[in-house]
């Protein structure tokens, strides 16, 4: 994938923000509108299908985690039942759980929950995919975020590829001896996949070892680390600039009008001039 314009500073800054709005923000219309953002940014960046592939998995297996659990623990009122998965008549589970129900508002609100987690993932995915980790150092520490955990966070992304590539090679291994994952005998599949984690797992702390000796061997110390200089610096552009001004405008407008409708909402202040103000928060945010 090739390097956006945007600076690594811009982009932490980007996600932090998006963060605290999607937290603000309960309309489900503002929500899908900051998820298509996101998803415009990756576009922009022109992935590769294999990073389509990758965060569509993640979407899906997000979405539907959040929406299936949501759905069935939903325990606010009111609420209305879809369907019953299991009757509360039934020995046994009936009887303990009281009955599995799936509900509509639950669905509704792990739509909306959805919404929120998989905009700051793709936005993450984003930076990670743009970003070469010596930059992400970099910004990190210019943000005044200490350098060891600045270290410990690039070295977590860097490690990700890691697991996946030594992942691959392990089922890709069992597979050329004639393992299937997908069989009916059911411990027979999970004796399978226990006894793929135990190369995964030393392959990784093979690799651990060995970063830490490298890190070692350069004189890398908490202490050190805080006087650490570097010849390379980041620098923001005009549309890095543009870009976080307006986002900040957005965040810091967005406060004041839930402020204002909470103060509405609570009794505490109350302005006739400020009806269409009450009613766009309500509706649109």
């Amino acid at each position: 994938m090739r390097n956006t314009k945007l600076e690594p500073r811009t982009k932490i800054l980007m996600m932090l923000i998006a963060g605290c709005l999607v937290i603000l923000l309960d309309s489900p219309t503002a929500l899908l509108v900051c998820f298509l953002g996101s998803l415009t940014l990756i576009v922009l960046s022109v992935p590769t299908w294999r990073q389509i592939g990758l965060l569509c998995t993640f979407l899906f297996f997000t979405t539907w985690g959040l929406v299936y659990s949501q759905a069935i623990f939903y325990n606010e009122f009111p609420r209305t039942v879809l369907f019953t998965l299991v009757p509360a008549d039934l020995p046994l589970i009936g009887e303990m759980t009281g009955g599995i129900q799936v509900y509509r508002e639950g669905l509704f609100h792990g739509i909306v929950q959805s919404l929120r987690f998989n905009t700051t993932l793709v936005i993450g995915c984003f930076i990670v995919w743009t970003t070469q980790p010596r930059d992400l150092l970099l910004a990190l520490t210019q943000l005044r975020v200490p350098v060891t955990l600045a270290f410990m966070v690039t070295t977590a992304l860097h490690f990700i590829p890691v697991i996946a590539n030594e992942a691959a090679t392990v089922l890709r291994s069992q597979r050329l001896r004639g393992f299937r994952y997908l069989r009916l005998n059911l411990l027979t599949t999970c004796r399978g996949v226990l006894n793929s984690f135990r190369p995964i797992l030393a392959g990784n702390i093979r690799h651990a070892t060995h970063l830490s000796e490298s890190v070692e061997s350069r004189g890398f110390s908490p202490e050190a680390a805080v006087k650490r200089t570097s010849l390379r610096t980041l620098k923001m552009g005009a549309w890095d600039f543009s870009l976080l001004i307006g986002l900040f405008v957005c965040l810091i407008g967005i406060v004041g009008l839930k402020l204002l409708y909470f103060c509405y909402a609570n009794g505490i202040y109350y302005g006739s001039w400020l009806r269409d103000v009450y009613t766009f928060t309500r509706e649109v945010l």
